[in-house]
């Protein structure tokens, strides 16, 4: 992982584990059949745990890793997940170790240079590397317009890796023969603070507010509360999803 991307996600590393949204069920249904064994995981880059702990109900075991120990602090505890301090392209592992390899919401960061072979190394013959991610965000025409300033706000804060993300992983170079994926997305019921703390952990408003300010955003913020309505007042909030699957040749 990129060294600048590592104090990113290790600053408000807590808010960052309370406001990040779960990933579909769907997700998970549709990815776990095209495992042929589920007898161990890899989760890349694994953050506060959250696609880790998940993994570890279909599989005998997940090695998850971060590069942030801080991120690692809050990652949620699992029986059949092991947690380790480790950059995505130098890994432990041995050759051929995993069923399954996962990226979430990090690929963009990644040194593809490194990273791929390294993929390529550790990844079972037959086996899936999946990445996924997500970037627009939709509550209603209002709430989306009172955001649009916000996202103004910020947007010269966005470091150039998210144009991977936002192109759906075009250009991440993957080596490996890709499968034909589905058009699945991330549905939240949120109330106006879970909203707001989402919006606030992205990791250009953290660095717009470490640059500009930490009140840098309120007035927006404003704008947003009074196009919510009722704060307490839980609204769905709909995020597509990018997928990047691919299966390693046998």
């Amino acid at each position: 992982m990129l060294s600048n991307s590592v104090a990113t996600f290790s600053l408000y590393s807590d808010l960052y584990a309370r406001f990040r949204p779960a990933y579909p069920e769907a997700l998970y249904q549709w990815l776990l059949p095209q495992c042929p064994e589920r007898e161990r995981a890899w989760d890349c880059a694994t953050g506060n745990g959250q696609t880790a702990v998940r993994l570890g109900e279909s599989f005998a075991r997940v090695d998850a890793t971060d590069i942030s120990s801080a991120q690692l602090g809050q990652a949620e505890a699992h029986n059949q997940v092991y947690y380790r301090e480790c950059p995505a392209e130098v890994t432990p592992f041995d050759d051929a170790a995993f069923d399954l390899i996962t990226v979430s919401q990090a690929l963009h960061w990644f040194h593809f240079p490194s990273f791929w072979p390294e993929v390529g190394r550790v990844l079972k013959p037959g086996g899936v590397f999946a990445a996924w991610g997500y970037h627009l965000c939709r509550v209603s025409p209002e709430v989306d317009r009172a955001a649009a300033i916000l996202t103004s706000i910020i947007e010269p804060f966005w470091s150039s890796r998210c144009q991977i993300l936002w192109d759906g992983y075009s250009t991440a170079g993957c080596p490996l023969p890709t499968l034909e994926t589905p058009e699945l997305a991330i549905g939240c019921d949120w109330t106006l603070e879970q909203y707001l703390g989402f919006l606030n952990t992205l990791s250009a408003s953290k660095l717009c507010k470490q640059t500009l300010g930490e009140h840098v955003l309120d007035d927006a913020s404003g704008r947003i509360a009074r196009a919510w309505g009722d704060g307490g007042q839980a609204r769905q909030v709909s995020m597509p999803l990018s997928l990047l699957v691919a299966r390693r040749p046998v």
